[in-house]
């Protein structure tokens, strides 16, 4: 596994833009180091195979495969993989799905984004696993 305070992440989000901003804030957090970045759910699955990261930031909606099919995968191979969902737009239903495939968190995308993932990643810098209701 990993130290306990070294946390090696993965981001994956269609959107370059996005990923590049998800990374500059997971790194901004002590101990948070940024193994790798993907494109779509199938990018997911074969990153996290190689990598077993910590940690996967991941956008629900994108081509190939999305986010809730991807962590089903990923949960199912690498179980102490922490997944956190995130989307433009959080339908409930996603969330409450996202939850029962393993994901620690669902968050929408907006200006409380940034600081709820710093939170989750300062967590886990401190703590081996977090549960659904230790991730907001």
């Amino acid at each position: 596994m990993r130290s306990e305070s070294q946390i090696r992440a993965l981001v994956v989000d269609d959107s370059m833009r996005m990923r590049t901003a998800i990374a500059d804030v997971l790194a901004s957090v002590p101990g948070c180091n940024i193994v790798g970045q993907g494109a779509n759910g199938l990018e997911a699955l074969e990153l996290a195979r190689a990598l077993h990261p910590d940690l996967i930031v991941m956008d629900l909606h994108m081509p190939q495969m999305g986010g809730l099919e991807a962590t089903g995968l990923i949960k199912a191979e690498l179980p102490y993989t922490q997944i956190v969902l995130v989307s433009t737009v959080m339908d409930p239903d996603l969330n409450t799905e996202g939850l029962k495939l393993g994901a620690v968190a669902c968050l929408e995308k907006g200006p409380d984004l940034w600081h709820r993932l710093q939170g989750i990643v300062r967590k886990l810098c401190q703590e081996p696993a977090i549960s659904c209701a230790d991730a907001g």
